[in-house]
């Protein structure tokens, strides 16, 4: 049953997403003879285009349907629904906008209402044609595209991550409690000069603690599912599809005081394995 969803999914889901460098690429030039100048606008009509996508197929399968943007960003469940399908079109904007473009990704996830656990997880990384997936139950894998958006392969997740460094999460949006906790996570190690790191994502300062390196690179869901580890003093709901990849992976995802996940969620600690993990947690403690 689970893989059928998935497929079906997928298979909507996929074209959409590897549209979008097209689809900025065309935007700026359009933009730019406009002299309308606002890329910012671009992003939330790229938004809004994939979040009301995913909208028809939620509401033709019969799921609920929360997406990051507008009227339809809710924490609420519809109990008389099966599922829930949560969206964020766009996650890492800054980074998509800068053209950053191993640092900006597309999420979906498909939530099970009745035992409210997400059971199937999409992170997609569209510059790079590849999906990083999970069903709960049957493992995570790594879907491979190409130019003309056809399936080249797929592959098995490995439980080692493609960085090892972990990363934290330092939004310009955090409110006064959440900056403090940011400054006093910076205290507790060396901060690296900017000036002397070659990191294409230094526009926030990594820093070292008890000998283990993080880096900021904003990218959401897409960072959590290919460091090593990570912490977030505030994220939201589009989470869920982390929490399905890692967990087929033996890794483990919390909100930021150990609680499972859950809709609502704004903290959130992850790492592929239980050492990892403890450590991001104990960590929190000090915060």
């Amino acid at each position: 049953m689970m893989n059928k969803l998935f497929m079906e999914i997928m298979s909507f889901y996929s074209p959409i997403a590897l549209s979008l460098p097209g689809m900025r690429a065309q935007g700026i030039k359009a933009y730019a003879k406009a002299q309308r100048g606002k890329i910012a606008d671009l992003v939330t009509e790229a938004d809004l285009y994939m979040q009301e996508k995913l909208k028809q197929l939620a509401q033709r399968q019969g799921w609920q349907f929360w997406g990051e943007e507008g009227s339809d960003n809710r924490e609420q469940y519809d109990e008389s629904m099966a599922y829930l399908l949560i969206t964020d079109p766009i996650e890492g904007t800054n980074n998509f906008v800068a053209g950053k473009d191993d640092q900006w990704g597309s999420v979906v996830a498909l939530v099970d209402i009745r035992k409210k656990e997400p059971v199937i997880g999409i992170v997609a990384h569209p510059s790079k044609r590849l999906f990083y997936t999970a069903i709960k139950g049957s493992g995570a894998f790594i879907y491979y595209y190409d130019e003309q958006a056809r399936l080249l392969r797929k592959e098995k997740m490995c439980q080692k991550p493609e960085f090892e460094e972990f990363t934290y999460n330092n939004s310009p949006h955090f409110d006064t409690k959440l900056q403090k906790q940011v400054e006093n996570f910076l205290r507790l190690g060396k901060t690296e000069d900017r000036k002397t790191s070659n990191l294409p994502e230094a526009s926030m300062k990594p820093v070292i603690i008890h000998g283990k390196r993080f880096v900021a690179p904003q990218s959401g869901a897409l960072e959590a599912v290919r460091y090593r580890g990570t912490i977030y003093f505030h994220t939201s709901n589009e989470m869920a599809a982390v929490f399905a990849i890692l967990n087929e992976l033996g890794g483990k995802v919390t909100d930021g005081y150990g609680k499972p996940w859950h809709l609502g969620i704004n903290s959130l600690i992850a790492a592929r394995n239980k050492t990892d993990y403890d450590f991001l947690k104990n960590l929190q403690t000090f915060l």
